[in-house]
C-alpha cells in the first residue's frame, strides 16, 4: 500500500503560488481540520491538489491549527478526472435533496453544476438571496471534491432561470433534455450513437416540465430522451444520466 493510499480519503487544494521552498502552509480552516478532526500528526502523510492538475503526496512537517505546514514530497500529474466533461443544468428542489445531488454529482464526476429555476420549482429565491445561496452550494461542491479527490474543484453556477439554462445547453456539442415524457428515444441509445462530449445535461424540478417548457427546448436545439421507464426524483434523474454519460465514455475503467 503506498503513502498515499493508507492516508485518508480527504483532499486539500492549495494554489501552485502557496508552494515555497518544498513546502506549503495549510490554510487556517485547512489546518484545524487537519488536527482537530482528522487527528493528523508531524510524519503523516496528506494528499494535496492544486486544481490545475497536478496532484502532491506531502509529509506534516508542524501540525497545529494556527500553521500546519507540508513538505512536499511528490508531485504527478492529476488522474481523477473524466475524459468526458459534462455540466449538469438541473431544476432547483427543496430541502436537502439538491445538496444531495451537488455532492453526489461531485463524486462521480461532473464538471460542473448549474442550477435553475423553472414554472414547476418549488423552491422561489429572492434576488437577494441568490448570492448567498450560491455560495453554500459551492461549498457543498468543494468538500465532496476533497472527499472523493477530485483534482478541479467543481464549480455551482449562479442560479439560471429555465431559458437562461436552455441557452447555454445549447451551446454545447452533445446537449441533452431530460423529458419523462420522452417514450421514443432513449438516453442509452443516443448515447451509442456517438458523441464524445462536452456534454450537458438539462433536468427538471419535482414537478418536472411543463409542455410550453419542453416545447422550447426542443425547439433550441436539445435533445429530447427518456432515462427509462421507471420516474425517478429529480435528484436521481440526473445523476443516473451522469453515470451513463460516464459509463459509455470508459469512465469507470480502472485506470493503469
Amino acid at each position: 500500500m503506498s503513502a498515499e493510499k493508507g492516508a485518508a480519503a480527504l483532499r486539500f487544494f492549495i494554489r501552485p503560488e502557496d508552494i515555497s521552498q518544498g513546502a506549503v502552509l495549510l490554510s487556517p480552516e485547512d489546518g484545524a481540520h487537519v488536527c482537530r478532526v482528522l487527528r493528523r500528526r508531524v510524519g503523516d502523510s496528506i494528499s494535496l491538489c492544486d486544481g490545475q492538475g497536478t496532484d502532491y503526496l506531502g509529509e506534516i512537517a508542524e501540525a497545529c491549527p494556527e500553521r500546519t505546514l507540508v513538505r512536499i514530497v511528490e508531485a504527478r500529474p492529476s488522474r481523477t478526472e473524466p475524459s468526458a466533461q459534462v455540466t449538469l443544468y438541473a431544476g432547483l428542489s427543496k430541502g436537502e435533496r439538491f445538496d444531495f445531488l451537488i455532492q453526489k454529482a461531485v463524486e462521480l464526476g461532473a464538471s460542473r453544476i448549474a442550477p435553475f429555476t423553472s414554472r414547476y420549482c418549488v423552491v422561489r429565491l429572492e434576488e437577494r438571496d441568490k448570492a448567498k445561496k450560491q455560495a453554500r452550494m459551492q461549498k457543498i461542491a468543494l468538500e465532496a471534491c476533497k472527499q472523493s479527490l477530485r483534482s478541479r474543484v467543481v464549480e455551482v453556477g449562479p442560479v439560471l432561470t429555465f431559458e437562461q439554462a436552455v441557452e447555454e445547453a445549447a451551446g454545447y456539442p452533445c446537449p441533452l433534455f431530460l423529458y419523462e415524457k420522452e417514450n421514443k428515444r432513449s438516453l442509452s441509445a443516443l448515447l451509442r450513437s456517438g458523441g464524445a462530449g462536452p456534454f450537458a445535461v438539462l433536468s427538471g424540478p419535482e414537478g418536472g416540465f411543463s409542455p410550453e417548457e419542453a416545447a422550447f427546448a426542443v425547439g433550441r436545439g436539445l435533445p429530447s430522451v427518456s432515462i427509462g421507464p421507471r420516474i425517478l426524483r429529480c435528484e436521481t434523474a440526473p445523476l443516473a444520466a451522469l453515470c451513463a454519460i460516464l459509463y459509455e465514455t470508459s469512465n469507470f475503467d480502472i485506470g493503469e
